[in-house]
């Protein structure tokens, strides 16, 4: 897998990338010394979404049975020669195979093949969901652009052979094409444009992406940086250029020498976005966000090191996806202050607890990619907390340390999470057979809670008590406990590892409040009353009913359409207001579509803010033109393990910008659009945990503590 899709802005972003599993497990059966060298030149034919390929490709086999091939099933293969003659060839399996009767003496061998083929998956311009952000497109060339995936099968790669290639691109007057390598020249002539590469680190597969590309570009310690922009973007290259320097010199201080023989952002005519091996290609609206340069660039940039640079062996999960959130993502979160981190580590705990339920739960060896929201929270969010608990078991130093040992000794190779824990426990000098056992083998996560805690006056002061309690099955795991008073705050760290521990606190001041793990250090599922309503909390629901508001008339219907699709609801039910019944949805989450007029409905909603007439007051602002629309996910009043969402239209019509947008922000409780905008958004207070007690400081006798 060589590049990685991603899920888009930080509104959804987890990562701005996810690599591609195309190749993962191609032939490795054959001997490390077999290899190939490609002189591939292709003829691109947009209006006809088609391209013509001409590949001479001289192998040294590493055994003379026979040579396989990968190209496309759609590929018409017009000549196939080996060592200048005509050479018959079969298919099986989606493989071009070619049996070979050689002389013992031969040491290489040389072939030619011709070839044409169609490239028309349907690119969505417009896309109603981006939960998948690869929308299923592997090629797709058109006059608005081209983009094929390695695993396209473009061009015909050597099964189990080490591959190089010197490529010429040959497209409409005007497009430069762009893959990972070097750049060597575009030329000009008679009405065509050609780009010409050359590719020599060894690459699990190419991808192609072609359009009519201006090109800014700097050096930075010897590595070229690069933009590819259209020129309605091109005003974005110098920020994007400098944040790219700034991420290569941060991160090979980190990890060691950057790879690649340079890094590009690339712009792509359709909204997703891919990281491949050297650059990384982003949809023109998104390359637009203002933030993407400061958040989720890096992420892509740190792919380079973590998943192109030193690959994955999917064979025990994908660990590179969780790597990369974590140095990439979280480090960003930690430069900017102590509370940044500690929101991402509980927005992390959030996601889990929202997307992943007991069902969809899987163990991170058997993640491979991101495919919906419940992988996401997984091979994302769960993975970059293993990670962050790892460096708090072995410490600073020998958690860089080991990263980059990992680097150097598995730099374009595969490498797996046992081949992490070698790393590791070498530098730390420390077994971690239980640490990845427990949180790489298994799935699921720690339930933890508090009980009978108090606190007793003592001639010496205050004597606080109570009992750290998990469910089973039980996890050893490490937690922070911290007693506030007025005189300051103490803490202890306990290791838990049954059911449950003795908690024990002397303090010279009447406590405040005492609180397990405060800062999330723990990777935990969290429990209801710790998780505000959100728009997560929809996503990840298993059962949802829409009600439509009569309000709305003939528009009802086509906006709960449109939201469930953006929403990735494969399965919804719906029913106009006056076929509701609050016994009909007691085993669903409710969203509203449209202000109710059913008390049934109606009472159910939030008396905050008031939703009443033609203006509402949200988050300071007031919201009183026609094109508003505002997202509100609130508690269901009562079933504490339901929630349940308004969307407000002001006027029956203008929804369908917002009613796109609201699945990107799924972390947030309420939302505001004008004119298809983001104009206000928030997150409703979370008071209550398990994980934490308080008392009344003015009761300073004996007492137990106050939820």
């Amino acid at each position: 897998m060589n590049g990685q899709r991603f899920a888009f802005p930080r509104l959804v972003l987890g990562g701005l990338i996810v690599l591609i599993l195309v190749g993962a497990v191609l032939a490795r059966a054959m001997a490390a010394d077999s290899s190939a060298h490609h002189d591939l030149a292709i003829f691109l034919l947009p209006e006809q979404s088609k391209l013509e390929g001409r590949d001479r490709i001289r192998i040294r086999p590493s055994t003379r049975g026979s040579v396989e091939l990968l190209l496309a099933s759609r590929a018409r293969v017009q000549v196939l020669q080996l060592n200048g003659r005509d050479h018959p060839y079969r298919i099986s399996s989606g493989r071009l195979i070619i049996d070979l009767d050689l002389p013992a003496s031969t040491t290489a061998l040389e072939l030619t093949i011709h070839y044409a083929c169609r490239f028309d998956d349907l690119a969505p311009l417009r896309p109603d969901n981006t939960d998948n952000p690869g929308y299923g497109v592997s090629g797709t060339i058109s006059p608005q652009g081209t983009f094929i995936l390695s695993g396209a099968g473009w061009y015909p790669r050597v099964v189990g052979a080490r591959e190089s290639f010197e490529l010429v691109v040959d497209g409409p007057e005007g497009t430069v094409a762009v893959t990972t390598g070097r750049l060597l020249e575009i030329v000009h002539h008679a009405q065509r444009t050609l780009s010409r590469w050359r590719i020599d680190n060894p690459v699990d597969g190419l991808s192609l992406s072609a359009g009519p590309y201006v090109i800014d570009r700097r050096t930075v310690n010897d590595v070229s940086v690069a933009t590819y922009f259209s020129p309605e973007n091109r005003h974005l290259a110098s920020r994007y250029l400098a944040a790219s320097q700034r991420y290569l010199q941060q991160y090979s201080q980190l990890f060691g020498d950057y790879p690649f023989d340079g890094f590009a952002v690339v712009e792509n005519f359709f909204p997703t976005g891919y990281g491949f091996p050297g650059y990384t290609l982003i949809g023109g609206s998104v390359l637009r966000l203002p933030f993407i340069p400061e958040t989720s660039l890096p992420h892509e940039i740190v792919h380079n090191w973590w998943g192109n640079g030193v690959r994955v062996d999917y064979s025990s999960g994908n660990w590179s996806e969780g790597l990369t959130s974590y140095t990439a993502d979280y480090l960003v979160k930690e430069a900017i202050s102590p509370d940044a981190a500690r929101d991402y580590r509980l927005q992390a705990l959030r996601n889990y607890a929202s997307l992943v339920s007991e069902t969809s739960d899987l163990p991170l060896s058997r993640f491979q990619s991101r495919t919906d929201p419940a992988t996401k929270a997984l091979g994302y969010d769960k993975s970059a907390m293993v990670f962050h608990m790892l460096r708090q078991t072995v410490g600073e130093t020998a958690f860089w340390g080991s990263l980059q040992d990992f680097y150097r000794q598995f730099l374009f190779k595969r490498a797996s999470w046992q081949d992490l824990q070698v790393c590791f426990e070498r530098r730390s000098g420390q077994s971690l057979d239980p640490f990845f056992r427990q949180w790489v083998a298994r799935s699921g996560a720690p339930r933890i809670r508090m009980e009978d805690v108090q606190a007793v006056s003592t001639q010496r002061g205050y004597r606080t008590t109570g009992r750290l309690v998990q469910e089973k099955p039980y996890y050893d795991v490490t937690v922070e406990l911290v007693l506030d008073t007025s005189g300051g705050s103490s803490r202890q760290t306990v290791q838990l590892s049954g059911r449950q521990m003795h908690v024990d606190f002397l303090s010279d001041r009447p406590p405040l409040a005492l609180a397990a793990d405060p800062d999330h250090h723990l990777f935990r599922r969290l429990t209801p009353e710790e998780m505000p309503p959100t728009v997560n909390r929809l996503k990840g629901s298993p059962s949802v009913l829409l009600v439509i508001s009569n309000r709305l008339g003939r528009h009802g219907d086509s906006i709960a359409r449109l939201f469930s699709r953006s929403m990735g609801w494969s399965v919804v039910q719906s029913v106009d207001e006056g076929g509701f019944s609050d016994a009909a949805a007691a085993n669903s989450d409710l969203v509203f579509i449209g202000l109710p007029e059913n008390p049934a409905a109606t009472r159910l909603l939030p008396r905050e803010p008031q939703l009443g007439g033609k203006a509402v007051e949200l988050a300071g602002q007031r919201f009183d033109q026609p094109q508003d629309v505002l997202f509100l996910v609130s508690r269901h009043p009562d079933r504490s393990e339901r929630v349940l969402a308004l969307l407000h239209l002001l006027e029956p019509f203008g929804a369908d910008e917002a009613a796109r947008k609201i699945h990107h922000y799924g972390r947030y409780s309420y939302l505001a659009f004008r004119d298809g905008k983001i104009e206000a958004k928030g997150t409703w207070d979370v008071n209550d945990s398990p994980m934490m007690v308080r008392w009344n400081p003015l009761n300073h006798h004996s007492r137990a503590a106050e939820p």
